[in-house]
Protein backbone atom coordinates (compact mmCIF):
# COMPACT_ATOMS: atom_id res chain seq x y z
CA UNK A 1 0.00 0.00 0.00
CA UNK A 2 1.41 3.29 -0.95
CA UNK A 3 0.35 6.45 1.74
CA UNK A 4 1.10 9.95 1.17
CA UNK A 5 0.91 11.80 4.82
CA UNK A 6 1.07 15.91 5.93
CA UNK A 7 0.93 17.40 8.93
CA UNK A 8 1.32 21.14 10.34
CA UNK A 9 -0.67 20.97 13.30
CA UNK A 10 2.62 22.32 15.05
CA UNK A 11 5.22 24.97 14.37
CA UNK A 12 6.75 22.07 12.62
CA UNK A 13 6.00 20.84 8.85
CA UNK A 14 6.34 17.14 8.23
CA UNK A 15 5.63 14.68 5.31
CA UNK A 16 6.30 11.11 4.79
CA UNK A 17 5.52 8.18 2.21
CA UNK A 18 4.88 4.44 2.61
CA UNK A 19 5.58 3.08 -0.68
CA UNK A 20 5.08 -0.91 0.14
CA UNK A 21 8.10 -1.59 2.45
CA UNK A 22 10.12 1.49 1.98
CA UNK A 23 9.58 4.69 4.11
CA UNK A 24 10.48 8.47 3.31
CA UNK A 25 10.28 10.89 5.67
CA UNK A 26 11.01 15.14 5.95
CA UNK A 27 10.64 17.11 8.97
CA UNK A 28 11.51 20.85 9.44
CA UNK A 29 10.82 23.80 12.03
CA UNK A 30 8.83 26.29 9.97
CA UNK A 31 6.28 28.16 11.85
CA UNK A 32 4.83 30.14 9.36
CA UNK A 33 6.53 27.99 6.18
CA UNK A 34 3.52 25.78 6.47
CA UNK A 35 1.64 26.45 3.15
CA UNK A 36 5.24 27.16 1.09
CA UNK A 37 6.63 24.03 1.96
CA UNK A 38 4.58 21.34 2.97
CA UNK A 39 3.74 20.92 -1.22
CA UNK A 40 7.05 20.74 -2.27
CA UNK A 41 8.08 18.60 0.72
CA UNK A 42 5.36 15.43 -0.51
CA UNK A 43 6.79 16.10 -3.98
CA UNK A 44 10.16 15.13 -3.38
CA UNK A 45 9.36 12.36 -1.08
CA UNK A 46 7.11 10.69 -3.55
CA UNK A 47 10.33 11.04 -6.04
CA UNK A 48 12.87 9.59 -3.42
CA UNK A 49 9.85 6.43 -2.81
CA UNK A 50 9.73 6.43 -6.85
CA UNK A 51 6.05 6.70 -7.07
CA UNK A 52 3.52 9.50 -7.69
CA UNK A 53 0.39 11.12 -6.71
CA UNK A 54 -0.91 8.55 -9.24
CA UNK A 55 0.06 5.45 -7.74
CA UNK A 56 -1.10 6.67 -3.88
CA UNK A 57 -3.85 4.57 -2.32
CA UNK A 58 -4.49 6.66 0.88
CA UNK A 59 -3.51 10.19 1.79
CA UNK A 60 -3.86 10.87 5.80
CA UNK A 61 -2.93 13.80 7.15
CA UNK A 62 -2.63 15.95 10.78
CA UNK A 63 -5.78 16.64 11.86
CA UNK A 64 -5.27 18.02 15.25
CA UNK A 65 -5.24 19.56 17.68
CA UNK A 66 -2.57 22.09 17.32
CA UNK A 67 -2.19 25.36 15.25
CA UNK A 68 -5.95 26.20 13.88
CA UNK A 69 -3.92 27.55 10.43
CA UNK A 70 -1.37 24.77 10.78
CA UNK A 71 -4.35 21.66 11.10
CA UNK A 72 -6.04 23.52 8.07
CA UNK A 73 -3.50 23.86 6.01
CA UNK A 74 -2.63 20.14 5.91
CA UNK A 75 -5.92 19.15 6.11
CA UNK A 76 -6.80 21.26 2.66
CA UNK A 77 -3.85 20.66 0.60
CA UNK A 78 -4.68 16.56 1.64
CA UNK A 79 -8.13 17.10 0.47
CA UNK A 80 -6.90 18.67 -2.71
CA UNK A 81 -4.75 15.86 -3.62
CA UNK A 82 -7.50 13.02 -3.20
CA UNK A 83 -10.16 14.72 -4.58
CA UNK A 84 -8.29 15.07 -7.74
CA UNK A 85 -7.33 11.31 -7.85
CA UNK A 86 -10.46 9.83 -5.72
CA UNK A 87 -8.77 8.35 -2.83
CA UNK A 88 -9.61 7.49 0.80
CA UNK A 89 -7.78 9.95 3.43
CA UNK A 90 -7.14 8.89 7.02
CA UNK A 91 -6.68 11.67 10.20
CA UNK A 92 -3.62 10.92 12.58
CA UNK A 93 -3.63 12.62 16.27
CA UNK A 94 -0.96 15.32 16.84
CA UNK A 95 -1.09 14.13 20.40
CA UNK A 96 -1.14 9.95 19.10
CA UNK A 97 1.64 10.87 17.06
CA UNK A 98 3.62 12.57 19.92
CA UNK A 99 3.02 9.51 22.20
CA UNK A 100 4.14 6.76 19.99
CA UNK A 101 7.03 9.03 18.76
CA UNK A 102 8.01 9.25 22.72
CA UNK A 103 7.31 5.70 23.40
CA UNK A 104 9.68 4.69 20.39
CA UNK A 105 12.55 7.08 22.28
CA UNK A 106 11.99 5.65 25.57
CA UNK A 107 12.38 2.24 24.23
CA UNK A 108 15.61 2.72 22.02
CA UNK A 109 17.18 4.29 25.56
CA UNK A 110 17.35 0.71 26.31
CA UNK A 111 14.37 -0.25 28.49
CA UNK A 112 13.03 -3.44 27.48
CA UNK A 113 9.57 -1.98 27.83
CA UNK A 114 6.47 -4.08 28.90
CA UNK A 115 4.82 -0.78 28.53
CA UNK A 116 4.32 2.54 29.79
CA UNK A 117 1.85 5.54 30.39
CA UNK A 118 1.93 8.36 28.34
CA UNK A 119 1.49 12.19 29.09
CA UNK A 120 1.05 14.20 26.06
CA UNK A 121 0.60 18.13 25.92
CA UNK A 122 0.82 20.46 23.02
CA UNK A 123 0.95 24.24 24.56
CA UNK A 124 -2.62 25.90 23.32
CA UNK A 125 -1.63 29.47 24.20
CA UNK A 126 -3.80 31.56 26.66
CA UNK A 127 -2.72 29.34 29.97
CA UNK A 128 -4.10 26.18 28.26
CA UNK A 129 -2.87 22.87 26.97
CA UNK A 130 -4.10 20.38 24.59
CA UNK A 131 -3.50 17.03 26.10
CA UNK A 132 -4.36 13.28 26.28
CA UNK A 133 -2.89 10.18 28.19
CA UNK A 134 -2.06 6.59 26.26
CA UNK A 135 -1.30 3.34 28.03
CA UNK A 136 1.63 1.98 25.43
CA UNK A 137 1.73 -1.67 24.74
CA UNK A 138 5.25 -3.75 24.02
CA UNK A 139 4.48 -3.73 20.56
CA UNK A 140 3.45 0.01 20.11
CA UNK A 141 -0.18 -0.16 20.15
CA UNK A 142 -2.05 2.79 22.15
CA UNK A 143 -4.81 2.76 24.38
CA UNK A 144 -6.48 6.11 25.27
CA UNK A 145 -6.73 6.47 29.00
CA UNK A 146 -7.85 10.49 28.77
CA UNK A 147 -9.27 11.60 25.57
CA UNK A 148 -8.05 14.87 24.18
CA UNK A 149 -8.60 17.77 25.80
CA UNK A 150 -8.06 21.80 25.94
CA UNK A 151 -7.40 21.83 29.96
CA UNK A 152 -5.56 24.39 32.29
CA UNK A 153 -1.82 22.89 32.75
CA UNK A 154 -2.64 20.06 34.46
CA UNK A 155 -2.88 16.58 34.50
CA UNK A 156 -4.77 13.82 36.63
CA UNK A 157 -3.08 11.52 39.19
CA UNK A 158 -1.53 8.01 37.64
CA UNK A 159 -3.98 5.79 35.60
CA UNK A 160 -1.37 2.96 36.27
CA UNK A 161 1.48 3.56 38.96
CA UNK A 162 3.11 0.22 37.97
CA UNK A 163 4.10 1.56 34.29
CA UNK A 164 6.66 4.16 33.65
CA UNK A 165 5.71 7.73 33.38
CA UNK A 166 6.63 9.24 29.94
CA UNK A 167 6.09 13.05 29.33
CA UNK A 168 6.11 14.76 25.89
CA UNK A 169 4.96 17.74 24.24
CA UNK A 170 5.55 21.35 23.93
CA UNK A 171 3.41 21.70 26.86
CA UNK A 172 5.42 20.10 29.05
CA UNK A 173 7.93 23.16 28.18
CA UNK A 174 5.98 25.90 28.64
CA UNK A 175 4.84 24.36 31.88
CA UNK A 176 7.75 22.00 33.60
CA UNK A 177 6.06 22.25 36.92
CA UNK A 178 2.91 19.53 35.53
CA UNK A 179 5.73 17.21 35.76
CA UNK A 180 6.38 18.12 39.72
CA UNK A 181 4.51 15.58 41.50
CA UNK A 182 5.58 12.65 39.15
CA UNK A 183 8.54 10.77 39.38
CA UNK A 184 9.27 10.42 35.11
CA UNK A 185 10.89 8.34 33.36
CA UNK A 186 11.28 10.25 30.03
CA UNK A 187 10.67 13.63 29.89
CA UNK A 188 10.66 15.32 26.00
CA UNK A 189 9.82 19.23 26.46
CA UNK A 190 10.60 20.00 23.06
CA UNK A 191 8.97 16.98 20.87
CA UNK A 192 6.53 17.26 17.81
CA UNK A 193 5.13 15.38 15.70
CA UNK A 194 6.62 13.36 13.18
CA UNK A 195 5.54 11.63 9.83
CA UNK A 196 7.44 8.43 10.83
CA UNK A 197 5.23 7.57 13.37
CA UNK A 198 2.09 8.71 11.86
CA UNK A 199 2.93 6.24 9.16
CA UNK A 200 2.94 3.71 11.92
CA UNK A 201 -0.50 4.92 13.41
CA UNK A 202 -1.60 4.94 9.42
CA UNK A 203 -0.33 1.28 8.56
CA UNK A 204 -2.34 -0.16 11.98
CA UNK A 205 -5.96 1.30 10.61
CA UNK A 206 -8.52 -0.75 8.95
CA UNK A 207 -9.96 0.29 5.83
CA UNK A 208 -12.92 1.20 8.11
CA UNK A 209 -11.06 4.16 9.43
CA UNK A 210 -10.90 5.32 5.86
CA UNK A 211 -13.36 8.28 4.89
CA UNK A 212 -13.84 9.76 1.59
CA UNK A 213 -12.46 13.16 1.47
CA UNK A 214 -15.35 15.46 1.87
CA UNK A 215 -15.49 13.86 5.59
CA UNK A 216 -12.48 14.88 6.73
CA UNK A 217 -12.08 17.62 8.81
CA UNK A 218 -9.49 19.12 11.49
CA UNK A 219 -10.08 18.40 14.97
CA UNK A 220 -9.74 21.42 16.73
CA UNK A 221 -10.64 20.45 20.57
CA UNK A 222 -10.90 24.03 21.31
CA UNK A 223 -14.92 25.41 20.58
CA UNK A 224 -13.66 28.82 19.42
CA UNK A 225 -11.11 28.10 17.31
CA UNK A 226 -10.58 31.48 16.21
CA UNK A 227 -9.00 32.06 19.75
CA UNK A 228 -6.37 30.08 18.60
CA UNK A 229 -5.84 31.64 15.33
CA UNK A 230 -2.11 31.48 14.01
Amino acid sequence: MNVLYLDSSTEACTAGVAADDRIVTDFAIAPRGHAQRLLPMAETLLEQAGIGFADLDLVGFGRGPGSFTGVRIATAMAQGIAMARDLPMAGVSSLECLALGAWQRFRRSGDPGEGAEIRVAIDARMGEIYRAVYRAGASGELEVLEQEAVTKPVFPGRFDASLPLIAAGSGFGRYPDMNESAVVALCDPDALPHARDALSQLQRLGEERWMPPDAAVPHYVRDNVAQVAK
